[in-house]
């Protein structure tokens, strides 16, 4: 009905000045390549689309906001039910004993008669002022408005589900490398122990080099536990345990290739897709229809009602002798003290509100945006400063050997030559899960929403919860 669905294709109230929204022309930076719907895809990881996919299936809370939806829905259906008449029917039989002289004994009296009575009654609200029409439209923009609710649980989801992946991942490779690390630690004491053992070096050269060993084995601890914790919060997103989880994931892979930038296409079509803007616009709108709904509160009620009534001594005797009663009335509040005006206020100071909720929504989206174009920038810029540093980080380190053997430096240029290399290394590991966490933080930021196949389905769970008083 188109009364009911206009709230689906308005996007604004009318005569709300959507020019002071602000839009910019561009964003700063686009690329080319039209982004996935299913956006986690674009990192080309199997492992990453079977997680995200368990998780919008079997998330509780994202199973709790759909069935908010469905009490949105219930709500909407219920305000729709204005409509139509409403229609009462009655059915009642009366039978009359007369007492005995030792008082009233009803197994025993004289049955005096016996009848029935029959009533079937309608009513109708004359919609004259919008008032139904109104509260319908307001349920119907609270039920859009949870539905892009849905969506964007369902992109933090998935956007929660990827970055806690991409850590977990990165913390593999942190154990890889530090393994690494302390395997060359280890064979360079060894080495040190034994030219000690000759007089060739000092006992403080040993004890430094043995103090980076326990610092690369307390790093290498600390990963493991970082590991361990990186699971446990993605089994916790996938509704999961951790023995559930072990079987998904392909232990020791690295970090995904970062892909290409996407196209962030035009700031004003942003608007258009991102849930929970449009989440807002359905908010706005339903706001927009309770005034309008409090407004039609203050007139006067305009309603029909037709009642007919029969009875007789058998219950066929309803239909024979009948009565039918039209009524029409007008009923309105004289004088409440101020009573509905201050309603109507207040619904008016709840638009407000929500259209300076939309606005700031609308500036948070369009910050986002530019804030992960920056960010992505900015480590991309970081990440080549690192590689180079890297670079020269490996000559130092062959130099300052060949410099102890041939005795002109001491073993500690040597050790903080080799701390920082093997520092730089693990940075570069780093910055490279936040270029990766960025693009999912810039996908989420771009994205329109999930196709309707990958959000979980109402299946309602058989609960026996205990009561008081029922043992």
């Amino acid at each position: 009905m188109p009364l009911l669905t206009a709230c689906a294709t308005q996007t604004l109230p009318p005569n709300l000045p959507q020019e002071s929204l602000g839009l910019p022309d561009e964003f700063r930076a686009s690329g080319d390549l039209a982004m996935d719907v299913r956006w986690w895809r674009s990192f080309g990881d199997p492992e990453l689309d079977q997680l995200v996919q368990f998780a919008l299936k079997d998330n509780p809370d994202l199973q709790a906001t759909l069935w908010r939806l469905q009490q949105a829905d219930a709500a909407a259906r219920g305000a729709r039910a204005g409509f139509w008449p409403r229609l009462t029917a009655g059915l009642e039989n009366t039978e009359q004993r007369r007492s005995s002289s030792d008082g009233f004994d009803f197994s025993g009296g004289e049955n005096e008669g016996n009848s029935w009575s029959g009533r079937l009654a309608a009513s109708y609200e004359v919609d004259l002022w919008g008032r139904v029409r109104a509260g319908a439209r307001a349920a119907e923009a609270g039920r859009l408005a949870q539905e892009q609710n849905l969506q964007t649980a369902a992109l933090s989801l998935a956007a929660e589900v990827s970055a806690t992946w991409l850590q977990l991942r990165e913390q593999w490779g942190q154990r890889a490398l530090l393994s690494e690390q302390l395997n060359i630690n280890r064979k360079t004491l060894r080495v040190l122990e034994l030219r000690f053992g000759g007089g060739v070096t000092t006992a403080a050269d040993v004890l430094q080099q043995r103090q980076l060993v326990q610092q690369s084995e307390q790093e290498l601890q600390t990963a493991e536990q970082n590991i361990e914790l990186s699971k446990v919060q993605l089994a916790a997103l996938l509704g999961i345990n951790t023995r559930r989880l072990s079987p998904l994931l392909k232990r020791g892979e690295g970090l995904p290739a970062l892909p290409a930038l996407p196209d962030t296409g035009v700031p004003s079509n942003l608007l258009l897709r991102r849930p929970d803007v449009q989440e807002a616009q359905r908010t706005l709108l339903q706001g927009y229809y309770l005034a309008d709904q409090a407004w039609a509160d203050r007139l006067p009620v305009i309603s029909l009602s037709a009642v007919v009534s029969g009875g007789g001594g058998s219950i066929s005797d309803i239909t024979k002798d009948w009565l039918l009663t039209l009524t029409a009335a007008v009923e309105g509040v004289l004088f409440d003290g101020g009573q509905l005006a201050s309603a109507q206020g207040q619904q008016d100071a709840v638009l407000q509100e929500r259209w300076a909720a939309y606005r700031s929504t609308v500036n948070q989206a369009l910050s986002e945006v530019e804030q992960a174009l920056i960010q992505e920038k900015s480590v991309r810029d970081r990440l080549g400063h690192l590689r180079e540093r890297v670079r020269l980080a490996d000559e130092i380190v062959v130099r300052q050997r060949r410099a102890y053997t041939r005795g002109t430096v001491d073993f500690l240029n040597v050790l903080s030559a080799t701390d920082n290399q093997q520092s730089l290394e693990r940075q570069i590991l780093t910055a490279r899960r936040e270029l990766l966490e960025n693009r999912v933080t810039l996908y989420r930021a771009l994205s329109g929403g999930l196709p309707q196949g990958d959000l979980p389905d109402v299946q309602p769970v058989e609960l026996e919860l205990y009561r008081e008083g029922n043992g």
